[in-house]
């Protein structure tokens, strides 16, 4: 081998070594190949000595460039290193903000801190929890990571103390000095602590992995104070919700029973003092307003009592009834309730049983035909069907109205809700009483429209059916 290569076969270990083991490898491999250079292959060979100014000046020349060589290399492996360390300091953060984005509760949001937290560790990580609030209240309990990690010392429960007590981290204490040998973190739930992770983070790279540890806790109690602000946010909804049903229900109620006392009070009052004296048109008239005003408070207060009910959750009395008669029934009481309306009833000769509260489907099936007699022109039936078929008995009410526009559909059951189209007198609870009545029922009410050219609504009510009743 040319004497001219020789410095380059020793350049290629102090290389190696430098890339593969860092810095101080790469310097201690330097000057053991300007060393062995020397000793091997510059005259007088076998000794440390040199004989030529030429050959001493080779010489510093190779530990210069072996030097540099190492020192540079040594740089780019920590430089690599430390990228590597960051790359996966920020996949962890990441990944815990991905999982932190899809937590809905304080406990699951513990868990993910316990798990991104083992991954950002170098050792074990602990969970502690204190019995009491701090600052004054109780001591730290390990609740995590206590089946595979070392009993804590005396030091690591002082660090901890520390954490829960002052509310801010407790660094580990460096190698070689006495001290805890974990970092603790503590996490803030509002305007207290409610727990304090302990983590061991090891020498490589502990730094930034100790402060992606305390980035995940701060992002985890933006989390724990942004569930916070939304439940408060939910309750102030859910608050100003039942007021202004409230306050509906208190304006619906007044306007619904003004009108038919002020009626019924003005006709009392006529008769009283003119009775004698009118014609007997004029009195039956007025009877019979305080009749169709009366059977309206009473609807009226029916559908307050079933709602109440509903909403109470008061128990319903079911049992097996004939599906046909709670319709007769309905269409019976509809019919003496609006004379003037035509109301047909089509049902199927097989007798069809169905497992009910035969007063609250009643109730339902009357509401459905009151709602439909009220939007359906004077000349236009409103037709109430039954129907079996398999296990489902399906009741049906169909009228010619106006229809209802697709964006109303679902919410014509709501409480109190009336649509654009509607011009006539109600409270908006015949059709909210439907639903919470066929709920209960464990069947399910549908609207559909229109279902004649451009207009009409039918409403369909399903219920599981039952064998045929015995006579």
């Amino acid at each position: 081998m040319p004497s001219a290569s020789l410095p380059l076969v020793f350049l290629a270990p102090v290389l190696v070594s430098a890339i593969r083991y860092g810095f101080w490898a790469g310097l201690l491999a330097a000057v053991l190949a300007f060393i062995g250079y020397n000793f091997l292959f510059v005259e007088p060979r076998h000794t440390l000595s040199v004989a030529r100014p030429e050959d001493a000046l080779a010489l510093g020349i190779f530990l210069l460039v072996a030097a540099v060589t190492g020192v540079l290399a040594g740089r780019m492996r920590e430089e690599a290193d430390a990228a590597r360390n960051r790359a996966a300091v920020l996949e962890i953060l990441s990944d815990f903000s991905a999982d932190l984005s899809a937590a809905t509760r304080v406990e699951a949001i513990e868990a993910l801190i316990e798990r991104h937290l083992s991954r950002a560790a170098a050792g074990q990580v602990l969970v502690l929890r204190p019995d009491g609030p701090a600052p004054d209240g109780g001591r730290l309990r390990v609740v995590g990571g206590a089946e595979v990690a070392p009993p804590l010392s005396e030091a690591d429960l002082l660090a901890a103390d520390r954490a829960l007590r002052y509310g801010r981290p407790q660094a580990a204490t460096a190698a070689g000095w006495s001290g805890s040998r974990m970092t603790f973190l503590p996490l803030w739930g509002g305007d207290r602590i409610v727990a304090v992770y302990g983590a061991d983070f090891g020498e490589a790279g502990s730094a930034e992995r100790e402060q992606a540890a305390e980035a995940m806790l701060r992002q985890a109690e933006l989390a724990i104070e942004r569930m916070a602000f939304a439940r408060e946010a939910e309750d102030a909804r859910a608050a100003a919700e039942q007021e202004r049903i409230r306050s509906a229900l208190l304006s619906s109620i007044s306007h619904d029973l003004r009108t038919p006392l002020a009626t019924i009070l003005g006709s009392v009052t006529s008769l009283r003092e003119f009775g004698d004296a009118m014609p007997s048109a004029a009195r039956s008239d007025l009877l019979l307003a305080i009749e169709e005003e009366t059977e309206r408070l009473s609807r009226f207060v029916a559908n307050l009592l079933a709602m109440t009910r509903l909403e109470a959750g008061l128990d319903i009395k079911r049992e097996w009834v004939d599906a046909v008669d709670v319709a007769v029934a309905a269409v019976k009481r509809a019919r003496r309730s609006f004379p003037s309306a035509i109301i047909l009833l089509e049902t199927e000769p097989a007798a069809t049983a169905v497992n009910a509260d035969a007063v609250l489907l009643e109730q339902a099936l009357f509401n459905l035909i009151d709602n439909a007699v009220k939007f359906s022109p004077a000349d236009r039936p409103v037709r109430v069907s039954v129907s079996a078929g398999g296990e489902k008995i399906e009741f049906g009410v169909l009228d010619e109205g106006c229809g209802i526009p697709k964006k109303d559909l679902d919410q014509i059951f709501e409480k109190f809700f009336r649509g654009d189209r509607v011009r006539v007198a109600g409270g908006g609870l015949g059709l909210a009483i439907c639903r919470g009545a066929v709920t209960a029922l464990e069947g399910t009410i549908l609207a559909e429209s229109p279902v004649i050219d451009d207009h009409g609504t039918r409403i369909r009510v399903i219920l599981p059916a039952g064998p045929e009743p015995k006579l």
